[in-house]
């Protein structure tokens, strides 16, 4: 599913576009050189490259798969998508133990819990803050944002049309909708740190691990975001499914 020239959205069960434990699943487009953000929680590696050759694109190009966190539903593909592409997989070092153990963090109970299966492999390599991750003509800057994993990252970039966008992972959504709180490794006030820090990048569209990407005025969101998690009562709903 195209969204704009650099980002398509080529998996993700929200969207029926692969199964059921499956994040979004995104696709940044540098030409000659693609890159996939994050893999799904491990059954929908033949959908999502599916979706890739269907949006036009050679799969063989995919040549980086960066993560974005170590929880089960971001980097369940990683081993059959490695195997089957040769590509690299990339994350921030502080989650690196997790995805490549499957350990507390990862969060992979509570996948089998679901039915979900997946192997670990190896991360590649890792960044930080202020690294930048080139992927053909596309230079994605990586932001640091701890607080719902201590390695949690996003991946800044500008589009052909002057907007900036920002693939986020789970550390914000639309609407100021709050995800996944209280988990391993979950830390309120490095997320609250985290928000601000994206709010202070004024992104233009916001390209989040689950529900509905923003496309412009992302920046309203985050702010939102903000506002809630600072507010002083708090209403949560959650959802399971």
């Amino acid at each position: 599913m195209k969204l704009t020239e650099k980002v398509h959205l080529v998996g993700g069960s929200g969207y029926g576009l692969s199964p059921q434990g499956d994040c979004n699943i995104y696709l940044v487009n540098g030409g000659d050189e693609l890159a996939l953000i994050d893999t799904g929680g491990g059954f929908g590696v033949k959908d999502i490259l599916g979706n890739v050759k269907a949006d036009g694109f050679d799969p063989k190009k995919i040549t980086k798969v960066l993560i974005t966190h170590c929880h089960f539903d971001h980097i369940g593909g990683n081993y059959d998508l490695k195997n089957e592409l040769g590509c690299n997989i990339i994350s921030h070092d502080s989650d690196k133990t997790p995805i490549e153990t499957l350990d507390e963090l990862s969060l992979y109970t509570m996948a089998q819990e679901r039915g979900l299966e997946f192997k670990a492999t190896k991360v590649d390599a890792t960044v930080k803050e202020g690294d930048k991750v080139q992927v053909g003509d596309v230079s994605l800057n990586v932001v640091h944002n701890p607080g719902h994993t201590p390695g949690c990252i996003s991946f800044l970039l500008d589009e052909d049309d002057g907007k900036r966008g920002l693939l986020c992972g789970d550390i914000a959504g639309p609407s100021g909708n709050l995800g996944y709180i209280n988990g391993p490794g979950f830390n309120l006030d490095d997320w609250k740190m985290s928000i601000k820090k994206l709010v202070d990048l004024s992104p233009d569209r916001l390209y989040p691990g689950h529900n509905t990407f923003i496309l412009n005025n992302a920046k309203e969101h985050l702010e939102l975001y903000d506002q809630k998690m600072n507010a002083a009562w708090t209403t949560i709903i959650t959802s399971v499914g």
